[in-house]
Parts: structure tokens; sequence; C-alpha cells
């Protein structure tokens, strides 16, 4: 995929699974990085910053803001948003479970 391209802009982090999972190959290098950290730790982009994520990722500024348009964000907000999303989603599962 070339990082000129857009996706659609996925709902929910389990459709930015497949959709990473489907162009993952084709993604360069340093994007590959950074979605399979977001991937593994969503709480680095649902709390942090481009910056803090950048520097987790061992990739540029730029690079977060790349990866987020070309997986069909406007907004590094709106990819931070998704993720807050998920953990909120996540914590009200695990509450639910635990109530008798």
């Amino acid at each position: 995929m070339s990082t000129q391209q857009t996706m659609k802009k996925p709902d929910n982090v389990r459709e930015l699974k497949r959709m990473i999972a489907a162009v993952g190959l084709r993604l360069p290098e340093q994007q590959e990085r950074l979605a399979r950290v977001v991937l593994a730790r969503p709480d680095i982009v649902a709390f942090g910053t481009i910056n803090s994520l950048a520097n987790e990722c061992l990739v540029s500024p730029s690079t977060v803001v790349r990866m987020a348009n070309a997986l069909g964000f406007s907004t590094f907000r709106e990819f931070k948003t998704l993720f807050r999303q998920h953990l909120r989603a996540a914590a009200s599962e695990r509450h639910v479970a635990k109530e008798p």
C-alpha cells in the first residue's frame, strides 16, 4: 500500500486489526513497526501524544501521522479516539463481568 492511498476509517480496533493484517506486508517498515506496537499496547495511543508514541516506537512523529492517515483517519486525534473508545469498552466489559 502506498502511503499516498488511504483506506476507509475503521469503526473499532477489531476492524483496525483486520485492516492492518490485510495490508501489513505492504506497509513501510516503520509504519509496520508502529502498527504492531499500537495493537499490542492500545494505551500508549489512547493516553499518549504523537511525540510520545513516536518515541516509544522509535519512529518520527511524521510517521505516526502518515500511518494514521493511511489507515483512514483525518487526524491523530481521530486515531487516538478510536483507542480511547476501545479501552472504555474493555473496561466496561470487565466491570460487568465482575458484577454478581
